[in-house]
């Protein structure tokens, strides 16, 4: 085979799903480009959501282009359909950067060489949906991206390269994205021309070292004000708190007059700062303040943003 494979590329129109396509480019024949796509139009809301949908995906679908690749829709209800549309661009090796959908088997088979996949974890670690807002919530002290051979499983197949580095405390979330973006476009691209050659030394993942967590909805993760300290809360707002609603008042006590405190998000922006000192009121204390919230800890305070969107 050629040291330029030809390669059809899964993506859902984020950073990383861009970024892999412009470092693929430049090194294989990107024959075709997956976007997914929704539930059919059935009314005005959800032509609206469609409109969304291909909206977010305009930068991969107008790179795709310029590249001449043929851009492709994911129905999870026509599989074999799209690995058919797939077979006939005659393609290498699957590549997927960021992607809503798990891909069934067909698809997976379609090339002889199967799928690659970017994940904004190192594997085993982190498996799922949002591994970014987990190692942020679980206080990690390395961030990693890895590629991986995509099977059956959720982010289970063996490991073909990866990479940790140090998290700085405080770091934003959407400038670790970007690292992590530009990270894995430079993975998916190393393991990709190794796979085409031959090269390729999978490692299985550890399974008694893997973790899976959840979407992080509304019940599904807490801040644990009783052993969380001040410069803990304040990291994690800053990873995950950018577009607001992480805080929520089904476990923070809300001070605000006339108004008892309802299972609801609370709005707000990233953490400004942080500050040790004997605890004021009660941990989990939330105080509005005139342009954010005073969050109370157990060993002092964090100041966080008001929602700039507001």
């Amino acid at each position: 085979m050629t040291e330029r494979p030809r390669v059809v590329l899964f993506g859902s129109g984020s950073p990383i799903s861009t970024q892999a396509l412009a470092a693929l480019a430049r090194e294989a024949d990107v024959v075709g480009v997956v976007v997914p796509t929704g539930p059919r139009v059935r009314g005005p809301l959800s032509a609206v959501r469609a409109w969304r949908r291909r909206r977010s995906t305009s930068a991969l679908r107008t790179l795709a282009q310029a590249g001449g690749a043929i851009t492709l829709s994911f129905d999870r209800h026509e599989p074999d359909r799209l690995a058919g549309a797939i077979r006939a661009l005659r393609p290498d090796l699957i590549g997927v950067a960021t992607f809503p959908a798990r891909l069934p088997s067909v698809v997976l088979e379609s090339a002889p060489l199967g799928a690659i996949g970017i994940h904004p974890s190192a594997l085993p670690r982190h498996r799922g949906p949002a591994p970014l807002f987990w190692t942020y919530h679980d206080d990690d002290a390395e961030a990693g991206v890895s590629v991986f051979r995509l099977d059956d499983g959720v982010d289970t197949g063996a490991v073909l390269a990866a990479e940790t580095f140090p998290l700085q405390r405080g770091r934003l979330g959407s400038d670790l994205y970007d690292e992590i973006a530009r990270r894995g476009a430079a993975l998916l691209v190393r393991a990709a021309l190794q796979t085409a050659t031959g090269r390729a030394e999978p490692v299985p993942q550890d399974e008694a070292r893997a973790t899976r967590e959840p979407l992080p909805a509304p019940g599904r993760f807490r801040i644990d004000f009783n052993t969380w300290g001040a410069e803990r809360v304040w990291h994690f707002l800053r990873g995950v708190g950018e577009a607001g609603s992480i805080l929520e008042v089904h476990f923070c006590r809300v001070l605000e007059q006339g108004d008892p405190p309802k299972r609801r998000p609370m709005s707000h922006g990233p953490a400004r700062t942080f500050g040790l000192a004997a605890p004021r009121r009660a941990a989990g204390t939330i105080e509005p303040i005139a342009d954010g919230l005073l969050v109370h800890c157990h060993d002092g305070w964090v100041e966080v943003a008001a929602n700039p969107r507001r």
